[in-house]
C-alpha cells in the first residue's frame, strides 16, 4: 500500500502504542527505552487478543483510547499551543469547548487505527544524548511496513508533577501539533469565528490532509 496510508495508520495507531509505555515511564524515568519497548509489547499484544471486538464496536475502541489517553496526554498544553495567538483572546469557555472538542476528536481518529497493526515490526531506537533535556524526552521508533517501508515517529514528553507526558507526535517528519496548529489558523482566516472553527473542528480530516502535503 502506499506510504501515506500507512503514515496514517501508524499517526493513529502510534500514539496509543506509546500512551501505554508513557503510563510506566513514572516508575521508571531512568530508561525510558526499556519501558517503551515493554508497553509496545503489552500493547500489540493485546490489540492481537481483542481484534475482533475491537472491530465490531467502535464504542469498545473508543473506551480503550480514551482510558489510556485521561492521564497520560497534556490536553491543555496542546490545545493551549494549537491555539496559538488567539488562545489569549478567547474567552474561558472557549477555551474549555475547544479542549473537550480537540480530546474527543484525537480519541476518535486513534480509536478508528487501533486495530491497523497486523505484525508490523517495531523497532524502538537506542536513546541518544540529546534525546532528555531537563523536563523534556524524545523516545523514537521506526515502523516496518509489511511491505518493507519504514516509517519513524517520534514522541516529544514533558516531565510535569513528576509524571512524564506526550505533548506532541512525529511521523515521518510531519509535526501533529503544527500540523493542528496550521488548521486552527485556517480556520480563523475563513470564518473569523473561534466559536465556528471549534464547530467545525476536524482532527482526522487534517491528519489525512497533512499526510498528502508531506507526499
Amino acid at each position: 500500500m502506499h506510504l501515506q496510508w500507512y503514515m496514517a495508520a501508524w499517526l493513529r495507531f502510534g500514539l496509543v502504542v506509546m500512551l501505554t509505555a508513557m503510563a510506566a515511564l513514572v516508575q521508571a524515568q531512568s530508561d525510558p527505552r526499556q519501558v517503551v519497548a515493554d508497553a509496545v509489547e503489552r500493547m500489540t499484544s493485546r490489540v492481537e487478543a481483542e481484534r475482533e471486538t475491537l472491530k465490531a464496536d467502535p464504542d469498545r475502541a473508543k473506551e480503550l483510547v480514551r482510558e489510556e489517553l485521561a492521564d497520560l496526554v497534556d490536553f491543555k498544553r496542546i490545545t493551549r499551543m494549537v491555539m496559538g495567538d488567539y488562545f489569549g483572546p478567547s474567552s474561558k469557555e472557549q477555551k474549555y469547548r475547544f479542549l473537550d472538542v480537540f480530546k474527543n476528536s484525537l480519541i476518535n481518529t486513534y480509536a478508528s487505527g487501533i486495530t491497523l497493526y497486523d505484525g508490523q515490526k517495531i523497532d524502538i531506537l537506542p536513546m541518544q544524548d540529546g534525546d532528555r533535556k531537563g523536563d523534556y524526552a524524545r523516545v523514537r521508533m521506526e515502523v516496518k511496513t509489511n511491505s518493507g517501508q519504514v516509517v519513524p515517529i517520534y514522541y516529544t514528553l514533558f516531565l510535569r508533577d513528576d509524571q512524564w507526558r506526550v505533548i506532541n507526535v512525529y511521523v515521518n517528519g510531519l509535526d501533529l501539533r503544527d500540523t493542528f496548529k496550521s488548521q486552527f489558523a485556517q480556520g480563523m482566516q475563513q470564518y473569523n469565528d473561534i466559536d465556528k472553527v471549534v464547530d467545525n473542528w476536524s482532527a482526522d480530516a487534517k491528519i489525512d490532509a497533512g499526510l498528502k502535503e508531506e507526499g
